[in-house]
């Protein structure tokens, strides 16, 4: 699913990981087993511990049903056998409800590219995006430096701020720069 419009008309996009309004939801009686899992992988004697966290990594998808919030009216659609769910809030007082439990301290990731050639979809050469919940605006601009410089001038201030764990430069696909936490 790339986009869902909201009943309110708002889009709601699907197009990266890591986003504040897109969530997991998992049933208690799930969340036992989820639990019983972990139990066993941690207990185990087994040689291949590998195998058991791989198969428990593709377990997890079917325990759990993905849910969107509108950025725009709170409303909270939860997917499930392909079909959408639409709940609305009371009141519109808390759009970030799945936004992770640390909140704007949640460490994220700052990407950036910036191409000679742009695509025909794009707008310009090059983007400076951050996927944090930490306030900060996204460059966009044709101006090779711009990029540059913007983005070791926002890897300075969410590394400053605690607030990222990785971050990596592209220059006509080149990665010229990666920083981990």
């Amino acid at each position: 699913m790339s986009w869902i419009r909201c009943y309110c008309g708002y889009k709601i996009h699907d197009s990266s990981d890591h986003l504040s309004y897109k969530g997991r939801i998992m049933s208690d009686q799930d969340y036992f087993d989820y639990l019983d899992s972990v139990s066993s992988i941690i207990g185990s004697e087994c040689p291949d511990r590998k195998k058991l966290v791989d198969n428990f990594y593709f377990r997890v998808p079917d325990m759990t049903k993905t849910v969107y919030q509108c950025s725009q009216c709170g409303r909270l659609y939860i997917e499930e056998d392909n079909k959408l769910f639409c709940f609305k809030p009371e009141n519109h007082t808390n759009n970030g409800v799945l936004k992770s439990v640390h909140g704007e301290k949640w460490k994220g990731f700052l990407y950036a590219e910036w191409r000679s050639e742009k695509y025909e979809w794009q707008e310009y050469k090059g983007y400076v995006c951050a996927d944090v919940n930490y306030p900060c605006e996204s460059i966009y601009s044709d101006d090779r430096q711009e990029i540059i410089d913007g983005y070791y001038r926002l890897l300075e201030e969410l590394k400053k701020a605690g607030v990222i764990r990785s971050a990596s430069l592209k220059i006509n696909g080149e990665r010229i720069h990666d920083w981990t936490l």
